[in-house]
């Protein structure tokens, strides 16, 4: 089943696309910086024009409404796509320019978080943006130099929050999807996973690993998003799971609230394929969660 917007509780509606168009203005001005540092001037005072604080707590109001056991598992889907993806780290990279505290880095960073959060969206609700939907559904291919570019080696999150350091590698060289939404898709599950790993990363470094499964062209590769945990994190994880660490993909435990995994679909209604993940007491005790796409 589709998702709709006619399908969010009254009141919801006009925030969602609030939060919709405030992404495409900032989108439109980031997209055509020639000094990534004049941006910096030109955001504040974008953000200032649109009244950013107040649409911060627009979103942390959204789905306030809602029973959880109530709300059908698309609907609960769509809020956490909305509320979550790459919009968490877009508000803490405006929230330094906002406070003059930004560096060129987070200018830049804003141009990949604002586009990708505007397919997720068009993603979770389809008639949010019909045309760009449908742009988002023409062939082309995307492959995995795109995550280089927008992961590897790169601070992510606010200083006050905790900014960590991501860590990519890649073994792969190749095309990974056919369309903008299976690409969107994939950086869902992406996301979902950064902005966990980021929450719980003791030395303030997360590791993404993404390798082929087989030597051949046409393989199946594997994402491995890392972390090292505090021995406290450790013995909570130990106590939690026991000896079946495959729990960690239950509801709760990555997300608060919904597992990537289980509800993340590609275009064509297909989800990533899971393996199990777990700690891993021989390498410093990290916590690891892994999935696969075909």
């Amino acid at each position: 089943m589709v998702a709709s917007v006619r399908d969010l509780a009254p009141g919801d509606a006009p925030v969602v696309r609030r939060i919709y168009d405030f992404l495409l203005t900032s989108h439109a001005l980031v997209r055509r910086l020639d000094d990534p540092k004049a941006g910096i001037a030109l955001s504040r005072a974008e953000l200032a024009r649109q009244g950013c604080r107040g649409l911060c707590e627009q979103i942390r109001g959204l789905g306030a409404a809602l029973v959880a056991m109530d709300t059908p598992t698309a609907g609960r889907k769509v809020y956490h796509d909305v509320r979550g993806g790459s919009l968490s780290g877009l508000l803490m990279h405006l929230d330094l320019c906002e406070a003059d505290e930004a560096e060129v880095e987070d200018v830049e960073r804003v141009f990949f978080l604002v586009r990708d959060h505007l397919k997720l969206m068009r993603n979770a609700l389809p008639d949010l943006d019909p045309s760009g939907y449908a742009t988002d559904l023409a062939p082309i291919e995307h492959d995995t130099s795109l995550w280089v570019e927008k992961w590897a080696g790169i601070p992510y999150g606010a200083a006050d929050s905790g900014r960590v350091r991501i860590e990519l590698a890649c073994e792969f060289n190749g095309a990974v999807s056919e369309c903008c939404m299976e690409f969107a898709a994939l950086d869902r599950v992406m996301y979902n996973l950064i902005d966990n790993a980021s929450r719980f990363a003791s030395d303030a470094v997360v590791h993404v690993q993404i390798c082929p499964l087989a030597e051949a062209r046409e393989t199946d590769l594997r994402f491995v998003v890392s972390n090292l945990v505090t021995p406290l994190h450790r013995t909570r994880l130990l106590a939690d799971l026991g000896d079946d660490s495959s729990k960690i993909f239950a509801a709760l435990r990555l997300t608060e609230g919904a597992c990537p995994f289980e509800q993340s679909k590609d275009a064509l209604g297909r989800p990533p394929r899971c393996s199990t993940g777990g700690l891993c007491p021989r390498r410093h005790d990290p916590s690891h969660s892994r999935f696969h796409t075909p």
